[in-house]
C-alpha cells in the first residue's frame, strides 16, 4: 500500500466513529485487510501529521480558530477528528450523507413512483454500511442489497428537454419506431412533461408532446402524443412565430389521470368493480397501496375504480387473477374470462 492509499484508509477509519483509532488498532487493521506486515508507532505518528496538514489545507478557517483538527482522548484511548463533518480527502461523511438524504426526502415531489424514497434509502444504506465497525469480523457479503436501476435509455436528452419544457421552447425531434422496418419521422412541437415509467421489462423515459403545425395552436390533452426518449435520434430547438395558447389550469399530468399505466386510448374512463378474494394477502395490501388514485372501497371485499379499459389494465388484472376478479362491467369481465381461457389452454 503506497502512502496516499494508506492515508486515505486511515482517513476512512477516522470517519468510522466507532473505530478505536490508535497505533495498535490501525496496525492490526492494515495487517488483516492489506497484508501490511509492519506498521510502527513512528509510521502512525508520521501519517497523523500528514493528515493534520491535509485537514489544515481543506479547512484553514477551522484550523485557525480551533487549532489541531486531530486530537487524542485519554479517557477513550483513541484519536479523533474534532468534527463529524470533516475529512482529509474529498468524500461524504455519515453526517453529509444524511444531510443529502434529508434534502432529497424533503423534495420527493420532484420524483415519481417512489424514486425519491429509493435514493434516500440508498444514501442511508451507504451510511449504515460505512459504520459496520463494531464487529471484529464482518460477513464477506453485503448486508444490504438494493435494486440497481442503471442508466435510463435516452437520458442524454433529459437536460435539453427539461430546459425546453421550462422555457416553453418549440423543438424538432427525429423519432424512430420500435420495429426494424420503422423509418425516422420528424415532428415539430412543444414538449410538456417527461414521464418515467416501468413497463415490467425496463424503466424508461417518455416525453409528452404537443405537435405544432398551425400558426395558432391551442394545447389540448386530446391532441398530446408520447415519444420514448430512447427512440429519439436527434433533437434541436426551433425558432418560429407560432402562437401557442395554454389554459391557466392546464396540467400535462392530467393526460394520465384515467390510466393505470402510461398509454392512453380512445375510450372514456369507466366504472370498474373488483372483488378481492377473502383469504388473499391482497385485501390488506390494496387498502394500504391503492391500485389507482380513483380507488374507492365499496365494502370489505369490493373496490371501485374509474379507469379507461386498456391493455395495461388487463395485464394487471391477469397478473393478480388468483387474488381478485372483475365483477363489472360485463364487457371487461368477459374479456378477462377469454384471456384466462387462452392461458389455461397453453398448459393443456
Amino acid at each position: 500500500m503506497n502512502t496516499t492509499d494508506r492515508l486515505k484508509e486511515l482517513n476512512n477509519l477516522f470517519l468510522r466513529k466507532t473505530f478505536p483509532l490508535r497505533a495498535a488498532t490501525v496496525s492490526d487493521y492494515f495487517t488483516e485487510h492489506f497484508d501490511q506486515l509492519s506498521y510502527s508507532e513512528r509510521s502512525f505518528s508520521r501519517d497523523l501529521k500528514a493528515l493534520k496538514e491535509k485537514l489544515a489545507e481543506r479547512y484553514p478557517s477551522l484550523e485557525e480558530t480551533e487549532g489541531d483538527l486531530i486530537r487524542y482522548s485519554k479517557s477513550e484511548n483513541r484519536f479523533y477528528y474534532i468534527r463529524d463533518d470533516i475529512s482529509a480527502f474529498p468524500s461524504f461523511s455519515e453526517k453529509e450523507l444524511d444531510q443529502i438524504a434529508s434534502i432529497i426526502d424533503f423534495n420527493k415531489h420532484l420524483f415519481t413512483g417512489g424514486n425519491g424514497n429509493g435514493i434516500v434509502n440508498k444514501l442511508r444504506a451507504i451510511s449504515l454500511e460505512n459504520n459496520l465497525t463494531k464487529h471484529k469480523e464482518l460477513a464477506n457479503w453485503p448486508a444490504i442489497e438494493l435494486i440497481n436501476e442503471g442508466d435510463r435509455s435516452g437520458s442524454e436528452h433529459v437536460k435539453f428537454l427539461v430546459d425546453a419544457i421550462a422555457g416553453k421552447q418549440l423543438i424538432e425531434i427525429s423519432h424512430k419506431g420500435l420495429t426494424a422496418t420503422s423509418k425516422a419521422k420528424t415532428v415539430t412541437g412543444l414538449p410538456l412533461l417527461i414521464k418515467e415509467y416501468n413497463n415490467g421489462w425496463y424503466t424508461g423515459w417518455y416525453v409528452l408532446f404537443q405537435e405544432i403545425s398551425d400558426l395558432h395552436t391551442r394545447i389540448s390533452l386530446d391532441k398530446l402524443r408520447l415519444f420514448a426518449l430512447d427512440r429519439i435520434e436527434s433533437i434541436r430547438p426551433i425558432q418560429t412565430n407560432y402562437k401557442i395558447r395554454i389554459h391557466p389550469d392546464f396540467q400535462p399530468s392530467d393526460f394520465f389521470k384515467n390510466n393505470l399505466g402510461l398509454f392512453r386510448g380512445t375510450g372514456a374512463a369507466e366504472r370498474i368493480i373488483i372483488q378481492l378474494r377473502e383469504d388473499s394477502w391482497i385485501k390488506e395490501y390494496v387498502t394500504k397501496y391503492p391500485i389507482h388514485p380513483s380507488q374507492k372501497s365499496v365494502d370489505a371485499l369490493h373496490v371501485e375504480l374509474l379507469l379507461e379499459i386498456n391493455q395495461e389494465l388487463e395485464n394487471f388484472l391477469l397478473r393478480y387473477s388468483t387474488e381478485l376478479h372483475v365483477v363489472e362491467p360485463e364487457q371487461l369481465r368477459e374479456k378477462m374470462r377469454a384471456n384466462l381461457a387462452i392461458a389455461v389452454s397453453l398448459y393443456q
